[in-house]
């Protein structure tokens, strides 16, 4: 009896034992076309945000001066030859460097007269301007339409995005590329790895099947369970939250539609952030912005920015001719009630810092209240700073019933306005370790004034990756500058 059940028992575990064979095969070929899939769509979403970026910061009525300027195929042979090609050229280089895209990045037009299309700026260092577009996606680029292109076009990924003169008028497009072959490259890597640790897995799997099938089974049974139990809460909960977030946040475009220059500089320190940024038109001339800081960062301080976004909306569809102040107060009221923070001990609770602002184009008023939070004003090359009140929205530091001072600020066309978290003055790094602290902020602002605001924002998130170097990043970064 004893040699059938053994018989019996080693059939059984030859029998798993193939079928693990089996299923370890087919699984690692499964994994290996979704890899593959996988990394074509991560790599259009990339290319994506990189032309998304560019449309948004670039000003594509510098490609209509350009057009106009040169009418000839080769009237540029140097990136420095004129000033508006070089700061196109510029964005793209730095744009291409810092994503280490294999291909370079080009802006490119229709010449409806030769019906084709024309490279106008690249990221290479060899000027093409007018030569022929010779990359992928032609037919979607000569039908070019009001809105991005994400496409696989024979060996290549190509993605693009249109380009606006300051009238609202399509006038050219930012087109990124990747060869697939790299793409290939690496998916095939990928492939060796796994079948690498199949086959580990595979012969350590059969020692232990064969010499404590019972025991060995049902406890990696039970621990797998748990763990993709645990593996699968946690997944949701940070997808959940980052779709939240990307439908409440305004996207870049907002910005462009209401201002001439802006940029956003967004890092969170984890997939998703307790910082948000805000827009919300009244109407043609009124606007409302803001930039919030909420307790936490990752999951928790997401979960208090979705309520915080949320609440800013309604409110603001409520009181649309509020000023900042009443706003906040109202805000502050909403966050305690939402959070059931009524009655708790003082210093409990969790909540956000605020810095909001009310413009009005027509009148060239600017209205700020802030709740911890300072509003950075730029005039005639001066910075004011306009410090907001020592007050949070929610918790139980204060009073219930806070309320905030409303500051008035007559602008000038041309004054810049800053609002951030503290997340990136307080970095720790630099040669001591310390934190980069405001002054330096002020000094980075001040030397870099001059410039667009797209290319003095590369400066800032530049100046700030230097200074952390190694570092851990210690808290979510997020910066809105607006030309008023």
């Amino acid at each position: 009896m004893q040699r059938i059940a053994s018989s019996t028992t080693r059939k059984v575990l030859f029998a798993l034992y193939g079928a693990l064979l089996v299923l370890g095969v087919a699984v690692i070929a499964w994994q290996h076309s979704g890899q593959r899939r996988a990394l074509q769509h991560e790599a259009l979403s990339r290319l994506g945000g990189i032309t998304g970026t560019l449309a948004a910061q670039l000003d594509g009525g510098r490609v209509t001066t350009l057009l106009g300027k040169y009418d000839a195929r080769g009237s540029i042979i140097r990136n420095t030859q004129d000033a508006w090609y070089y700061t196109l050229h510029e964005a793209l280089r730095k744009s291409a460097e810092a994503n280490a895209l294999p291909t370079p990045l080009r802006v490119v037009v229709y010449d409806s007269l030769k019906q084709e299309l024309q490279v106008v700026v690249t990221s290479a260092e060899r000027p093409a301007f007018r030569e022929p577009y010779d990359g992928g996606a032609v037919a979607a680029l000569k039908a070019l339409a009001d809105g991005p292109g994400r496409v696989r076009d024979g060996g290549a990924l190509v993605a693009f995005d249109v380009l606006r003169d300051h009238r609202g008028r399509l006038v050219a497009a930012v087109v990124a590329a990747e060869p697939l072959a790299a793409l290939e490259a690496a998916a095939t890597a990928r492939l060796w790895r796994n079948i690498g640790i199949a086959a580990v897995a595979y012969l350590l799997i059969g020692l232990l099947l064969f010499r404590s099938v019972g025991r060995w089974v049902k406890h990696e049974e039970d621990q797998r369970a748990n763990l993709q139990q645990v593996h699968a809460g946690v997944t949701d909960s940070i997808a959940y939250a980052g779709k939240i977030q990307s439908a409440l946040i305004p996207r870049p475009e907002r910005y462009r539609e209401l201002f001439d220059d802006f940029f956003v500089l967004n890092r969170p320190k984890d997939l998703v952030s307790g910082d948000f940024h805000w827009v919300h038109r009244v109407d043609e001339h009124t606007c409302y912005v803001a930039q919030a800081d909420c307790t936490g960062h990752g999951l928790p301080g997401a979960m208090i920015a979705a309520v915080g976004c949320s609440l800013l909306n309604e409110l603001v569809a409520q009181h649309p001719t509020a000023d900042p102040a009443t706003l906040l107060a109202l805000l502050n009221r909403r966050m305690v009630s939402t959070l059931q923070q009524e009655g708790q001990r003082r210093g409990a609770g969790d909540g956000m810092d605020i810095a909001l602002c009310r413009i009005d184009r027509r009148e060239r008023e600017l209205l700020f209240a802030g709740a911890y939070r300072p509003l950075y004003w730029m005039h005639d090359g001066q910075i004011t700073v306009i410090n907001g009140d020592r007050k949070p929205i929610g918790g139980s530091q204060h009073d219930p019933d806070r309320t905030f001072t409303v500051h008035r600020v007559a602008y000038h066309p041309g004054d810049r306005i800053y609002l951030f978290s503290d997340g990136y003055v307080d970095q720790f790094g630099g040669p001591e370790k310390r934190k980069f602290m405001a002054g330096r902020l002020n000094a980075l602002l001040l030397e870099h004034r001059h410039m667009p605001l797209a290319l003095q924002s590369e400066r800032l998130e530049q100046a700030f990756l230097d200074w952390k170097g190694p570092l851990e990043q210690v808290d979510d970064v997020c910066m809105l500058g607006i030309a008023v």
